[in-house]
């Protein structure tokens, strides 16, 4: 698991010297020490000359010179070896860290924070080191998560046709015909997930055009009607009209059927589903809500990842794959809008979608 970075105190930078003047301040006042060693054998010189008369230089006049000399660039000398420190440290310590996230070490870290640019530099590559190693454990977890949801399809299915092979079970049409709902299981959950992934590889071709949000819906409730009253539930709608947007209907019919299908699902028979479609500032919303099972809030949090089901019993046969809401959430990151959701156990749940307008 990894740490949250606002928990763990990382250190500033106390590797080289003067790391709170930023690495281009360093350089001018290295430059402007340079200039002053000039400017000090220049005035040594003009010294022991004027000393002199115009005279040729005595070997006092050569001594004086010389002094003047290494007093000027002692100080220039050690301020450029603090500057280059400032450097070459922190671009060493940046190259180890790069080269062991390269070997597979998702755990190295710099360590530096400070004001001067390296400091900020290493700070970002941490940063940047910590989202990759969430993305390699989310995607190590997700590997679990797609093995575990094929296995219980797959094992079905085996054991239908071994009974059946053995003779324990005839190999009748209504075998048949449950070995075939989990083939159909099987091929939903993996067309599902290759269009979640195309989704967040941003694969699939969006083709947005500007629509009346309130002619959408209403198409798309038509179609789902009878399903609700089938199922014992009672379907309210509301829509402001002359709400418009930009944006693909196929993906927004798609991320507001998946709501839908959920609220049925998940809300007992005697229950109702709501749609409103309204204008809110400068932008369109869209809420689906229900009086359903609702959703827990530890589970809130995690909603819109993959695999993640939603109501009080998640291993339910009622269930879908866990994988609706997740594309909710990419198609309307799509659309640069957002979605929140608020749920009580028991009362139930409602999901906002928030998409910008398009005058």
């Amino acid at each position: 698991m990894v740490d949250d970075p606002a928990d763990t105190a990382v250190p500033e930078v106390e590797s080289y010297g003067i790391h709170r003047f930023s690495t281009t301040t360093r350089l001018v006042v290295t430059f402007a020490m340079v200039a002053l060693v000039t400017a000090a054998i220049l005035a040594a010189v003009q010294i022991v000359i004027t000393v002199a008369g115009g005279t040729i230089l005595t070997p006092e006049s050569y001594l004086g010179l010389g002094i003047a000399a290494v007093l000027a660039v002692i100080p220039a000398t050690v301020f450029g070896l603090f500057s280059a420190r400032g450097i070459t440290v922190p671009i060493a310590k940046i190259i180890d860290t790069v080269n062991e996230i390269k070997r597979g070490d998702y755990s190295a870290r710099t360590g530096f924070t400070g004001y001067d640019e390296m400091g900020q530099l290493g700070s970002t590559l941490d940063e940047m080191a910590d989202t990759i190693q969430r993305n390699a454990e989310y995607e190590r977890q997700i590997t679990v998560d797609v093995a575990h949801e094929l296995r219980t399809p797959l094992m079905a299915m085996q054991a239908n046709l071994e009974a059946m092979i053995d003779g324990i079970m005839p190999a009748d049409f209504e075998h048949l015909v449950t070995v075939n709902s989990e083939v159909l299981r099987l091929g939903r959950l993996v067309e599902a997930q290759l269009r979640l992934s195309r989704l967040e590889a941003r694969m699939v071709e969006a083709h947005p055009r500007r629509l009346d949000l309130e002619k959408l819906i209403t198409r798309l409730i038509s179609n789902y009607r009878l399903l609700v009253e089938e199922s014992g539930l009672v379907l309210d709608y509301v829509a402001d009209t002359g709400v418009f947007i930009y944006a693909d209907p196929d993906m927004i019919r798609q991320a507001v059927a998946n709501l839908l299908s959920n609220a049925i699902r998940y809300t007992p028979e005697g229950g109702r589903v709501r749609v409103v479609v309204r204008r809110q500032d400068n932008n369109a919303e869209l809420e689906v809500a229900d009086t359903g099972v609702g959703i827990g809030e530890d589970d809130l949090d995690t909603i819109f990842k993959k695999f993640q089901r939603i109501g009080s019993n998640p291993t339910s046969d009622a269930g879908g794959m866990g994988i609706g809401l997740a594309m909710v959430r990419e198609i309307v990151d799509i659309h640069k809008g957002t979605i929140a959701v608020t749920s009580q156990l028991g009362l139930g749940s409602s999901f906002v979608i928030s998409l910008p307008l398009s005058e």
